[in-house]
């Protein structure tokens, strides 16, 4: 939220859930999470907040009373052409494939018949790599339990180079973006901290085999990149390499007869260009953003609505998405 939060807190709960429902009445209402856990997440813990299980349950319950799930599988369908979704549908999706998947979120998805999908950054499929942002996490953690001052000036030595400010160990290490990650590779050294070895113990990334059993349980998976960039920081020809060397991938790896994809962070910076390229090849039937509830748009290419930004009950998310789509809309008639 912004500056408003406050003013706009309280009306939230008093939009009605009809109106919302109306702006996605002829196509599927797209939401996504990252974690659902009780547990401290220190690869996490310094990125963004996240739901905790009760918190979890009881959106669940709100979108089962106002939504009907549906199925990655039969959003394909539609998008191939085949059966038109009913109103009210909702497709719930995860980014990141994180391990509290299998052992929190999909026990509870069961229990409640909820379908969804997982999507899935290959280098991260079976823990052979840590994401850049897991280890800037775990590195401001290992700072916030108190280093020397020599360290904090071989740390600051590093940041400079980045072109980064040093003021501030933890906000520089935060802003170590994709292009600057082999600066994590130094800084870790300084401090000692064995991100393998946190692979190797934590397994912070869903298995194959995990992911072998959830598939067997009725759930998707999706493709998420390589190695989760910013696609506004890369080249044309390095979009297209992220996308469908991982969408290949996973599509061979769990032999997968579709292929679905959702852009990491956003999918801002990309092209027309893009899409056709990515497209042209059949691997990848629907793709994914993260730009929120929004008018129209390609049948192929889907916005998503975040349930942990901000961080509130699943009705005052949507209720937020809707002012901010009528905002949006109505701004844009005032623009002579």
């Amino acid at each position: 939220m912004n500056l408003n939060e406050t003013i706009l807190r309280p009306i939230l709960p008093l939009i009605p859930v009809s109106l919302i429902k109306g702006l996605h009445c002829n196509r599927p209402l797209v939401v996504y999470y990252h974690m659902v856990t009780n547990e401290d997440v220190p690869h996490l813990s310094h990125l963004y907040r996240f739901k905790k299980i009760n918190q979890f349950s009881d959106d669940l319950d709100f979108l089962l009373r106002n939504y009907s799930p549906t199925s990655l599988t039969d959003v394909i369908k539609c998008v191939r052409g085949g059966d038109v979704l009913p109103p009210g549908c909702i497709l719930l999706t995860f980014d990141d494939g994180f391990r509290e998947i299998y052992d929190i979120v999909a026990p509870i998805l069961l229990t409640k018949g909820f379908p969804a999908t997982f999507f899935l950054s290959s280098a991260f499929l079976d823990n052979r790599e840590l994401c850049y942002l897991h280890k800037a996490s775990l590195l401001v953690e290992k700072i916030n339990h108190g280093i020397s001052r020599e360290t904090e000036s071989e740390i600051k030595v590093i940041l400079r180079r980045t072109g980064l400010p040093s003021s501030q160990l933890c906000e520089g290490i935060l802003q170590l973006d994709y292009r600057r990650r082999e600066a994590l590779e130094g800084i870790a050294n300084i401090l000692q901290v064995d991100f393998q070895g946190y692979l190797a113990v934590n397994q912070p990334y869903l298995t194959s085999s995990q992911i072998e059993v959830l598939i067997g349980r009725g759930f998707t998976v999706g493709a998420h990149s390589i190695d989760h960039p910013y696609y506004s920081s890369l080249s044309l020809s390095e979009q297209i390499e992220q996308t469908l060397v991982s969408i290949t991938q996973i599509r061979q790896r769990f032999s997968l007869d579709y292929g679905a994809f959702a852009f990491p962070h956003n999918d801002s910076g990309t092209s027309r260009e893009l899409f056709r390229r990515i497209q042209e090849d059949g691997l990848i039937d629907l793709t994914f953003g993260t730009g929120g509830m929004v008018d129209g748009g390609s049948l192929r290419h889907r916005q998503r609505i975040s349930m942990e930004k901000p961080l509130l009950p699943a009705q005052q998310i949507l209720a937020w998405q809707y002012l901010r789509n009528r905002y949006k809309k109505l701004m844009r008639k005032n623009v002579t």
